[in-house]
């Protein structure tokens, strides 16, 4: 924080600052000069930076709410302020009467990253939702052949996409629609998540289902695992288009790009808005395939202000900034987070906690507590949020938000609830805020490791390796090398793994690093491949054996990387059992590109980290998730920005390894539920692990580290799987595919 900032706006959140009455008198001026269609928390917002929010008496504010996800970068987004800045010096608006240099290249990367060959910009969510509309009437009209003026559109019942009359015309709230007909004909309702209430409201002159893939004014509900799905095949045998309304729940809300994603399915047009303007202007668009947007022409829609040129280059550098900086990737970590700790808030409270990615709605509608005074209730105690519907308090923070802070402001939420819950009698429920998953699963730890008959240290790729100086003393390093390895598996079977071996080859030395042959989750294997031309035999033979275990139906199915792209396995990918995510290294022998593969390949998110220390060159050389949600890190094998997201990831559960445990590679450990194998180990480090509860086993692997490697390099898990244990994910034998 600026130190030069006055003394009142320095204070820590939630402290009581006498009050300059500044506040009080700018609400009394607005109410006295604007429309009452708001009711606003009694806060005047100054100003705000990242999740955190100053009011006019200098009270600082955790942001909860995000402008109802608008501000889903961060308020005042470096970047953002910059590209903001800087084309304010150039040009803002023509019109789209002229061409603007800043427009193509956000329509371009736009359409790139939902899919779609085409996109139309207006401002805001209702006007791109109005867009739809028109083109989806028009797709009836000249692609359907409905009868003209007879099209109709089936909505849900709950639903929230704007505020037009031609909107809430269809809406199912009386308050939006109270004294504004009269309204537009041709919408029919269904019941939200009701695949039999939408073949109901189907008609001959149906055209198009709007929905969104979840409801978040009408209190952030979502429908039926798999009900996203069955409508996209309602409507393909229907022959009916299917519009997504993503204006809140896109752009990285829901912890994917966008919620369709979830389902695994594809909307024909999709309408975003809110958070592409990344909290800097209002930026929305409707895209679509080519059959459907190919429909305007000119004259047949327009905004003055839609698509100018300010809007295009913030809107531009939103989506760079979603991505670069992982934004979805860290909804989905922190996510399940916050959805753990909303879940263990006392069950007497009688609450209803739905919610996915960073977007909860916490439900009182069961208990005798009122929304509103719970929120002004958190206001007072240093956090903004809002109700909606009465009963729900939305919690929809920045993305950017650290879990430390995130934590902090769930823990206001709790004590705002708990000084308005009616008084309750008895000893209260025990805290269960952030008790980790259950370690325990339905198999044995599966591992594939690799006897080291040939290996030597025979090349030089790491820059300590001197294979000159290690060829007298060879026949020693050998005696070694077995023995401890012999060492390492005895130990593996003894802690209950089972332990599949790889044919050792003459001449690939480094099949020993099994960890370095593939990724394996939920029983599917991504093959690596290498840079080093050492190495590059090497994925020949494993491929074979991999085909080999589809074939016995020990892994589900085989997935190789697109050309051009080296990943070098599990030696790069980690998965993280707490977080439910695969944090993936890059830079110096995988490449960043290869997440798009990951991703395609295993449907989990991934947190990417930069590697930029020579020695520490794999991930798993510098970084090692434990079962109770640590992480052993090593900072300095890191760039700032990698450091960064993991200090906001982990907080206080990030544990400092340094000296000969990091250059001994004490990190590059194996986890058998609260067992940890590793080829060395401190004392300093063995007494922290003991205080945090795990069982420490040590096997010397020192002629290992020749090449770079220690427990976790000679060892592939083949067991690991996405969901918890009661959800096992069965493997059978299946397919060969390629990477997306």
């Amino acid at each position: 924080m600026n130190a030069n900032l006055p003394l009142e706006t320095t204070r820590m959140p939630g402290e009581r600052l006498p009050s300059t009455a500044v506040s009080a008198a700018l609400i009394e001026r607005e109410r006295a000069v604007c429309a009452p269609n708001y009711a606003p928390i009694p806060v005047v917002v100054e100003r705000a930076e990242g999740a955190w929010i100053w009011d006019a008496d200098g009270r600082r504010y955790l942001d909860f709410m995000s402008a109802y996800s608008a501000v889903s970068h961060g308020h005042c987004h470096p970047r953002l302020v910059a590209a903001a800045n800087a084309q304010l010096h150039k040009v803002c608006v023509t019109s789209r009467a002229f061409h603007s240099t800043t427009l193509a290249p956000f329509l371009e990367e736009l359409c790139r990253i939902s899919g779609f060959a085409r996109a139309l910009p207006m401002n805001t969510g209702a006007e791109a939702v109005e867009t739809a509309i028109k083109a989806a009437r028009r797709w009836g009209y000249r692609v359907r052949g409905i009868a003209p003026n007879e099209a109709e559109i089936l909505v849900a019942e709950g639903n929230f996409h704007g505020r037009t009359t031609t909107i809430v015309g269809f809406s199912s709230e009386p308050a939006y629609r109270a004294d504004f007909g009269p309204f537009a004909p041709g919408f029919r309702s269904f019941r939200f998540g009701d695949l039999r209430s939408l073949e109901r409201a189907r008609t001959g002159r149906s055209c198009a289902v709007l929905v969104e893939p979840i409801q978040g004014e009408a209190g952030i509900i979502l429908p039926p695992a798999g009900w996203l799905r069955e409508v996209r095949a309602w409507c393909d045998r229907h022959g009916i288009l299917l519009i997504l309304d993503e204006v809140q729940s896109g752009l990285g809300r829901t912890g994917r790009l966008f919620a369709f994603e979830h389902e695994g399915i594809r909307p024909d047009a999709l309408v975003l808005g809110k958070a592409l303007g990344g909290g800097i202007v209002p930026v929305s668009a409707l895209v679509g395939n080519a059959n459907l947007m190919d429909l305007f022409g000119p004259g047949s829609h327009g905004s003055t202000f839609g698509g100018n040129a300010l809007a295009a280059a913030v809107g531009l550098e939103s989506l760079r900034v979603l991505q670069e900086e992982q934004l979805p990737e860290r909804a989905a970590a922190l996510g399940a987070h916050l959805l753990e700790r909303l879940h263990s808030l006392p069950a007497r409270w009688k609450l209803q906690v739905r919610g996915i990615g960073l977007w909860a709605g916490v439900d009182l509608c069961d208990s005798e507590i009122d929304a509103r005074a719970v929120v002004e209730r958190m206001a007072q105690r240093g956090v903004l949020s809002k109700e909606t519907h009465d009963t729900v308090i939305r919690i929809a923070p920045p993305l950017t938000i650290s879990r430390r802070d995130l934590d902090w402001g769930i823990d206001r939420l709790e004590a705002a609830i708990g000084d308005l819950a009616p008084a309750h009698r008895g000893r209260p429920a025990p805290r269960e805020s952030v008790a980790p998953a259950a370690l325990s699963g339905p198999e044995a730890p599966r591992l594939l490791m690799c006897p080291p008959e040939h290996f030597e240290v025979s090349y030089r790729i790491n820059p300590w390796m001197d294979p000159p100086a290690w060829s007298a003393q060879s026949a020693r390093l050998s005696r070694e090398t077995r023995s401890s390895w012999r060492r390492l598996v005895s130990v593996f079977r003894n802690l209950g793994a089972e332990v599949n071996l790889l044919e050792a080859v003459q001449g690939l030395p480094d099949l020993v690093f099994t960890a370095n042959a593939a990724l394996v989750l939920d029983g599917r294997a991504l093959l690596a491949r290498f840079r080093h031309p050492e190495r590059q035999p090497e994925p020949r033979h494993g491929r074979r054996a991999f085909e080999r275990m589809l074939q016995a139906g020990e892994v589900a199915s085989l997935h190789e990387l697109p050309e051009g792209i080296c990943f070098e396995g599990a030696g790069d990918a980690v998965w993280d059992a707490q977080r439910r995510l695969l944090w993936l290294g890059w830079g110096q022998r995988s490449d960043l590109e290869a997440r798009d593969a990951v991703r395609a390949v295993f449907g989990v998110p991934t947190l990417s980290l930069r590697l930029v220390s020579p020695q520490f060159y794999h991930l798993d050389t510098c970084l090692c998730p434990l079962p109770g949600g640590e992480i052993l890190w090593h900072p300095p094998a890191f760039d700032a920005t990698s450091q960064r997201l993991l200090r906001d990831m982990a907080g206080s559960a990030l544990m400092q390894v340094d000296g000969d445990d990091a250059t001994h590679f004490a990190l590059n450990a194996v986890c058998i539920g609260r067992d940890l194998v590793l080829g060395h180990c401190s004392g300093s480090l063995r007494e922290r692990l003991l205080a945090a509860g795990y069982r420490v086993h040590v096997v010397p692997l020192a002629p290992f580290l020749r090449a770079g490697g220690s427990a976790w390099c000679l060892t592939l898990r083949l067991d690991l799987r996405s969901a918890p244990a009661s959800r096992s994910i069965p493997v059978h034998p299946g397919s060969r595919k390629m990477a997306a």
